[in-house]
């Protein structure tokens, strides 16, 4: 977990960072030094990028022709951080907190993406690429161990800023005669809650951003005995058993997604005047063409912002007001993939409609919602907690049954909102009914659950049970 801040400004004070050799215009080498904030800034994310792609180098990829595993930069890069700084001049400054951080980084990436890849593999989907190296493209990133006051240290200065200051030294070799060879960074900060203990600070220059890597405050509650089942959608993003709706600002989104269909319609305009595919005009694309993009990107940025500021929010209070909170165990990637195409059998090379223009703004609203957020800040929250149980069930056919008399039926749900039962002639709103049903659910998985523990105890032999109207995913307190 972490805390993020805004950048506000940068200083370098003492002597001028050694930056290498720089060749001159007769082909001289000599030394470069800089207190300019962004070049220092620049050449210390450079320098973590090309210190982590020598580490990536020396991880394996496996050759389909040669059925074998090759590196993937072809030639692995062995040298240690200190065989780096002999070599290259341009290294010999970095401070060592910066230049030791990609070791453990890299490896945690390269790990944690080989697992996910693991596990899309079994669920049958693609798993992508192998991990790669970062590229020059990529946002201009570094990460600073602080290691218990040994760099990156934090000082408050009044209640809306503090400093952030990375110290250096420049090598023996390169210092300048009556200079001092100690050089600081102040990245001056605005924060807008106290600091906690932290273990590195990650600085995004391209953003103007930079994260404390700490771990998350705990939750304080107090048991309330409550219970709720949460239906998601994408009309209403949350509705609770207990018949409330809590949905996302969406005016505020619908408002920044105009502005970026705007946006993305003025690019359109000028590729079709250039008569030229998107490809080709990319190449040379106009100034204006990429300021837009940049536009673009920003309002795309806020809009993420806004919907994870949301969930943080929401997912907080319903912690803190319920012991028990049941959610449907949605597949949120077959949800919203594409629909297949239907050949013409009467026409080759013709296809018949497939309702893919519908789908298309289903797909746009499930992803706009962020519904997957939702369960992954619940499942750390209620773990924090140590008193909340958090239980995934499975969905199916909780949006025809009647939460009252459990009739179930397809014809129950008149439209999306209006839900009336058949049988006992129930009416309500179909997310809340659905939500009811979940609830319950819930419930019953929990008796299964201590029913079985009852007989494990009784018989003394361990028992494996799963339940998949649970999903066999309980956060949160122990069932024993």
């Amino acid at each position: 977990m972490s805390q993020k801040v805004v950048i506000e400004r940068v200083q370098v004070r003492g002597a001028a960072p050694y930056l290498g050799m720089s060749a001159t215009p007769d082909g001289q080498q000599v030394p470069l030094y800089s207190t300019n904030p962004d070049i220092v800034m620049r050449w210390l994310c450079d320098g973590w990028r090309c210190r982590y792609n020598q580490l990536r180098s020396r991880r394996t990829r496996w050759d389909r022709n040669t059925q074998s595993a090759v590196p993937l930069g072809g030639k692995p890069d062995m040298r240690s951080d200190r065989q780096v700084r002999l070599e290259c001049s341009w290294f010999a400054a970095i401070p060592a907190m910066v230049l030791q951080s990609p070791n453990r980084i890299e490896n945690t990436d390269w790990w944690s993406a080989n697992k996910r890849r693991k596990t899309l593999k079994k669920k049958h989907r693609n798993p992508g690429m192998t991990p790669r190296f970062k590229k020059r493209r990529d946002d201009l990133y570094f990460v600073c161990w602080h290691n218990k006051g040994a760099n990156a240290n934090y000082r408050q200065l009044n209640r809306r800023h503090g400093e952030v200051v990375i110290t250096g030294q420049n090598p023996g070799a390169y210092r300048l005669d009556g200079q001092p060879c100690r050089y600081s960074i102040h990245i001056r900060v605005r924060v807008s809650q106290p600091v906690r203990d932290y273990t590195s600070v990650g600085v995004n220059w391209t953003r103007r951003t930079l994260v404390f890597v700490n771990d998350p405050l705990p939750i304080r509650r107090e048991r309330t005995g409550a219970m709720v089942g949460l239906d998601r959608g994408c009309v209403h993003t949350l509705a609770t058993s207990d018949n409330r709706f809590l949905d996302l600002p969406k005016q505020r989104l619908e408002r920044i997604d105009r502005e970026i269909r705007r946006r993305q319609k003025a690019q359109a305009r000028r590729i079709a005047m250039s008569g030229e595919t998107v490809k080709q005009y990319r190449r040379h694309a106009s100034r204006t063409y990429e300021r837009t993009g940049r536009e673009i990107s920003r309002l795309y940025a806020k809009a993420h912002r806004i919907i994870d500021d949301w969930q943080h929010k929401t997912t907080s209070m319903l912690v803190r007001e319920y012991d028990l909170i049941v959610l449907e165990d949605l597949n949120l990637q077959d949800m919203s993939r594409k629909a297949k195409a239907k050949p013409d059998p009467d026409r080759p090379g013709a296809y018949l409609h497939n309702g893919q223009s519908a789908k298309r703004g289903l797909n746009h609203a499930l992803r706009s919602a962020g519904l997957a957020g939702i369960v992954e800040k619940l499942e750390y929250k209620t773990r924090l907690t140590g008193q909340n149980r958090l239980i995934l069930v499975n969905p199916a056919y909780t949006s025809q049954t009647c939460s009252k008399c459990g009739h179930c039926a397809k014809e129950n749900r008149e439209s999306q909102a209006d839900f009336e039962c058949r049988q006992c002639h129930a009416r309500m709103n179909a997310d809340l009914n659905a939500a009811r049903n979940i609830l319950d659910r819930g419930l019953d998985h929990l008796i299964g659950l201590d029913e079985a523990e009852h007989a494990r105890t009784e018989s003394d032999v361990p028992t494996a049970y799963s339940s998949r109207d649970a999903s066999a995913l309980t956060c949160g307190t122990s069932t024993r």
